[in-house]
């Protein structure tokens, strides 16, 4: 296999441009990418498309382990980063990459970081595992993917992290741990998604997808750590996160992974599986044995189908479980769930002592009265129908 040259580059682009620029140019067939480092930085309406490695990975190619830094500075700026490739195919491997874009002093720009592949990642091949940190404000629109925009046929996510920094004013960010598009049998990585919203944040936030936006066909999540961090309890404005375990719309025969979605201390959405679920015929699709912790904040919880778990720490805030033992239901299935709430952090001596803080509110949904200001609502179960079982304390 012949082994490009290391490389390092810094660049800095002025206004209006519009540039693609590769780190391994005429990238041959069955060849391993430089581990090149590449550092840019961009004036006002400026287009810019770093590639690591070269425009097609295919055969047995192999991407090199590439850092690449992009700095926005002006007005209406638009980056996209490939860690690898425009487009990978065959048996074609990402390299281990470290992609980075802050535009916290730009306004109205926007960033896409793809850890392999802003094109499709097809057939067999892999993705890299990927370092992605994205920084950004200034009213910005910014999107980070683990491995490919698409990936479909016997394709592999790699292994990613994934850190989302709003910094200031109004910005958000899509985070995807392994493609938008997942079909036919491509498999997601095992990936970490972080969202960390600073003290000088004002509207905005993000929704962060351990897998994809569509995940379909037979295509299979990974085991997934979504968390969501605040520099402060209240912050500034209004912030509009969600974690998702595995993509906004599963169907046909999609299985989602095991997945651990931690909120921060603002009003979260935690969904452990999907948001929308098309099965091909009742019960095709199968969802993963998730744990949801909202933290701090009145957060809105759906385990999904199969076998979920329900953490609360003292401080939950006003919290509504919205598919308690129902998650099945959503892909048609009746095989029996059973979901767990760990209360463990209150201290209850026993069962008996948990239940008589229970009751149903005037909708009839069963409210459990932690404290003063900690309360789970239950969503369509009764009082009557929770057991010990349903508990760990």
């Amino acid at each position: 296999m012949r082994h490009l040259p290391d490389d390092t580059i810094t660049l800095a682009i002025g206004d209006q441009q519009f540039e693609t620029l590769f780190g391994d140019p005429d990238f041959p067939t069955n060849a391993r990418g430089g581990n090149d480092t590449i550092t840019v930085s961009i004036g006002t309406q400026t287009f810019l498309d770093l590639v690591g490695d070269g425009a097609t990975l295919d055969g047995h190619s192999h991407g090199g382990n590439d850092t690449l830094a992009v700095s926005l500075a002006g007005f209406e700026d638009t980056v996209i980063v490939d860690g690898d490739a425009q487009s990978m195919v065959d048996h074609a491997k990402g390299g281990n990459d470290t992609l980075y874009a802050s535009s916290k002093n730009s306004v109205f720009t926007s960033f896409s970081l793809y850890g392999d592949t802003e094109g499709v990642m097809s057939d067999h091949a892999k993705g890299g595992n990927d370092n992605i940190v994205g920084v950004f404000g200034g009213r910005s629109s910014n999107t980070l993917v683990g491995d490919g925009a698409t990936m479909t046929g016997h394709t592999h996510g790699g292994n990613d992290t994934l850190l989302a920094f709003e910094a200031n004013q109004d910005g958000s960010a899509g985070l995807y741990g392994d493609a938008i598009t997942m079909s036919d049998h491509a498999h997601g990585g095992n990936d970490v998604l972080t969202l960390v919203v600073g003290s000088d944040a004002e509207n905005g936030g993000a929704t962060l997808y351990g897998d994809a936006g569509f995940l379909e066909g037979d295509a299979r999540g990974g085991n997934d750590v979504l968390t969501a961090f605040f520099g402060v309890s209240d912050p500034n404005g209004s912030q509009s996160v969600a974690l998702i375990g595995d993509a906004d719309t599963m169907s046909g025969n999609a299985r989602g992974g095991n997945d651990v979605l931690i909120g921060g201390s603002h009003n979260d959405t935690l969904v452990g599986d999907a948001l929308h679920y098309a099965p091909s015929a009742p019960g095709s699709i199968k969802g993963g044995n998730d744990i949801l912790n909202g933290g701090a904040g009145n957060d809105q919880l759906w385990g999904g189908p199969n076998n979920d778990k329900f953490v609360f720490d003292k401080g939950s805030g006003l919290d509504v479980i919205h598919d308690f033992d129902q998650g099945n239901r959503a892909v048609g299935s009746t095989a029996p769930e059973h979901d767990v709430i760990n209360l463990h952090d209150y201290g209850f001596a026993s069962w008996k002592a948990l239940l008589s803080l229970i009751s149903d509110d005037s909708s009839g949904n069963a409210v459990i009265h932690l404290t003063t200001n900690d309360a789970i609502t239950l969503a369509g179960v009764h009082t009557a129908d929770l057991h010990a079982r349903d508990f760990t304390i």
